[in-house]
């Protein structure tokens, strides 16, 4: 993979996963410490919490979105500039050929000269053609695969929040219902927190599986790279073997 390109892509799948860790940060940080004076006190404020750390959860989620958003911006912008340079670069070859071609024919003087050239070309065009071609299918297979991975990972991101989501509301409302049936203070907040600890450690381990799935993209990186050197190998043998026969028709050692 282009290293901008990488770089990019990584931290693309970073942005995305990023508020998953910083949410239960909120939570924990804002968990009330116990009143002096416990019931009222206390409940009274269990609401308030709830709505701190939803506002703070949902101006981080904002900010990373955005980020989020710049960084798939910019790894199209390099794509499509590693899109343009291909193509500057084959037409510059492909003006560079013609040129070669057209001394070959110059220099070509006998029937057999002429057919020699016109099979060299021809050989060379096909094996043109094929690298391009398998250069292409990997470059698409990778890009395809690149964003599949995003696409996974984010869903499985999101899928993470929700659970965390519902799991930390269940939480906030036993609280809210401990309190309304005059439960012990300390006993709901005991209660509270060891909820949303629970959701945390549950949030962690999700994220952690996600973390692990990123070994695929080093994978297709692999693999892209070795069909794009097998394409340039096979054009080089092909247009060598083409060479040789050339000399040999035009008699040439």
């Amino acid at each position: 993979m282009n290293t901008r390109v990488q770089k990019v892509f990584s931290g693309l799948l970073a942005a995305i996963s990023t508020f998953t860790f910083l949410a239960p940060s909120f939570v924990f940080a804002q968990t009330p410490t116990p009143p002096a004076n416990p019931a009222k006190a206390f409940c009274a404020r269990v609401s308030e919490l709830q709505s701190n750390v939803d506002q703070k959860i949902t101006d981080r989620a904002a900010k990373l979105q955005t980020r989020q958003s710049e960084r798939q911006d910019k790894l199209a912008e390099l794509r499509k500039n590693r899109t343009d340079q291909r193509a500057e670069q084959r037409t510059n070859r492909d003006e560079n050929r013609k040129e070669h071609y057209a001394k070959l024919e110059a220099r070509a003087t006998t029937d057999a000269q002429k057919q020699a050239v016109g099979a060299f070309q021809s050989a060379v065009e096909t094996a043109v053609a094929g690298r391009k071609s398998a250069t292409d299918a990997a470059v698409q297979a990778f890009r395809q695969s690149v964003d599949q991975a995003i696409a996974n990972r984010k869903s499985a991101v999101d899928t993470a929040i929700a659970v965390f989501t519902t799991s930390r509301n269940a939480a906030f409302e036993k609280a809210k219902t401990d309190c309304a049936a005059g439960v012990d203070a300390k006993t709901v907040r005991t209660t509270l927190q060891s909820g949303l600890r629970a959701a945390r450690e549950k949030f962690k381990s999700d994220i952690q599986a996600v973390e692990r799935a990123k070994d695929t993209v080093k994978t297709n990186v692999e693999t892209r790279k070795q069909a794009v050197e097998k394409a340039k190998n096979d054009f080089t043998a092909a247009v060598e073997k083409a060479r040789t026969d050339l000399k040999k028709a035009l008699g040439q050692s």
